[in-house]
């Protein structure tokens, strides 16, 4: 596409050679020519000189550059719409492998393509244009919205709802038993794990997340939410839309969290709390009480971010002086 076509695709305006062709994007200081690139301030955007690119993505307030520049709004957000648009996602006809397994009971909709060794068990409900690839199990009365997408060793325990275009990577489990126990008179019994796990339209998931079936309600993850890999999400947990959470976090049995939140890496969250709506949650974080809507939190336990700022300038301030002071006496000392 000429960069013209794609500044109108963005929503931009161009400055420079609008006829130039665009074959690719690439990284802002690997790009080629014929590639387009993105630049989010003046310092990157001489990164992006110092590349081939025939083009840089930026915004409407850094300099004019030599290279053709389309300037628009948020170029972050641009660069991703016109990627979609030259890398359309993967279509396959529908197909069968012959080491697939298939209920006669299994309802498949048009152009659904199954991989080698893939299990699809009785009462299974499959939308239009799903890939199953590799070594992957859907269990009973599991159902599958349209354009979904199953990567290799992926399993859906019994009952396992997905919406339309979900993303599940390799390794992820979804459905199996939440981890409720009840003690008594020195034994441990298994507490029933009768729910199922639904999650929403366009949710991504990374490889190796694991996502337990409800107790006695179902676990459900929102529309639009993106969960890393190596997640744990326990049982009856309630993520609402359009939530991210980074790698290495566990979530607790019970716990809900709203829309629009921002878990980072690492972050442990305590059983039966809420995480309001448009939160954030620092890195590293231990959340042991609910957070409200709107709020920042970090720390260890988890507290509003200006909170942690006061008690850690006030650490750094009561160390600083303890040392002084002690050099101080050690002086005073060696003068008797």
């Amino acid at each position: 596409m000429k960069v013209s076509e794609l500044a109108r695709l963005a929503g931009g305006t161009v400055e420079g050679d609008g006829d130039i062709d665009i074959k690719g994007l690439g990284g802002i200081e690997s790009a080629k020519a014929g590639e387009l690139t993105f630049a989010t301030d003046e310092k990157k955007l001489s990164h992006a000189e110092r590349s081939n690119a025939s083009c840089v993505l930026t915004n409407k307030i850094v300099r004019s550059s030599t290279k053709s520049l389309i300037r628009v709004d948020n170029p972050k957000l641009s660069f991703l719409i016109i990627y979609n648009t030259l890398n359309t996602p993967e279509r396959r006809g529908a197909f069968r492998h012959p080491s697939a397994v298939v209920a006669e009971s299994a309802r498949l909709g048009k152009n659904v393509w199954i991989g080698p060794h893939v299990s699809i068990e009785d009462g299974v409900e499959i939308g239009d244009n799903v890939i199953i690839e590799a070594n992957s199990v859907v269990k009973k009365n599991c159902r599958l919205g349209s354009l979904c997408r199953i990567y290799p060793n992926v399993t859906l325990y019994e009952d396992t709802v997905l919406g339309r275009n979900v993303i599940l990577h390799s390794g992820v489990v979804a459905g199996s038993d939440g981890f409720g126990y009840v003690k008594d008179s020195g034994k441990i019994y298994k507490f029933p794990q009768a729910g199922k796990v639904t999650i929403e339209d366009d949710v991504e998931i990374g490889a190796n997340t694991t996502i337990d079936r409800g107790s006695m309600s179902d676990t459900i993850i929102g529309a639009g939410t993106k969960i890393d890999n190596l997640c744990q999400i326990a049982h009856n947990v309630k993520i609402g839309k359009n939530t991210i959470m980074a790698g290495h976090s566990g979530i607790s049995g019970s716990v809900v969290i709203g829309d629009n939140v921002t878990i980072g890496g690492k972050v442990g969250i305590s059983d039966n709390i809420r995480i309001g709506s448009n939160a954030i949650i620092g890195g590293g974080s231990s959340v042991l009480s609910s957070v409200e809507d709107g709020e920042v939190a970090w720390g260890f336990p988890a507290r509003p971010i200006r909170e942690m700022k006061r008690q850690l300038a006030t650490l750094t301030w009561v160390t600083k002086h303890f040392i002084d002071f002690t050099r101080l006496l050690r002086k005073e000392l060696r003068k008797e």
